[in-house]
């Protein structure tokens, strides 16, 4: 199993994508769950929106992971490619591209904990607040 860094440098430039908004998601939902545990209209759709930014870097790991895949097949459609090494190449490059998706999920994970604990807070609160939407 690859170390941390190597399956960040291994997926390339989804990589940093994912990391961009695994930080955003990250504090977008640090944001709604503060905003969740007080009172105000905002609340319920602000943790909506925490939750669509904290899927992103799976999305974004997922879409890396095709890509090189793609990437991977279209190289071994060359003549180029030495026929006793294809398979050796498509299993590392496939493994290669399977790193996107850890990465992205290991973005996503701590934004979607969170929350999805400010869901919960926002939908229990706003039984409780006749005012609420």
């Amino acid at each position: 199993m690859a170390g941390a860094w190597q399956m960040f440098q291994e997926c390339g430039w989804p990589s940093w994508l994912s990391l961009f908004f695994g930080i955003a998601g990250f504090w977008l939902s640090i944001v709604a769950l503060v905003i969740a545990l007080f009172r105000g209209r905002a609340r319920v759709p602000l943790a909506w929106l925490a939750l669509a930014v904290a899927l992103v870097p799976a999305a974004v790991g997922a879409l890396g992971m095709q890509l090189g895949r793609a990437k991977v097949d279209e190289v071994l459609k060359t003549p180029f490619v030495d026929a006793s090494q294809r398979e050796r190449i498509r299993e590392v490059g496939y493994q290669e591209a399977g790193s996107c998706v850890a990465v992205g999920g290991v973005f996503s994970a701590p934004a979607l904990l969170i929350t999805l604990s400010a869901l919960a807070c926002a939908y229990a609160l706003r039984r409780k607040d006749p005012r609420a939407l």
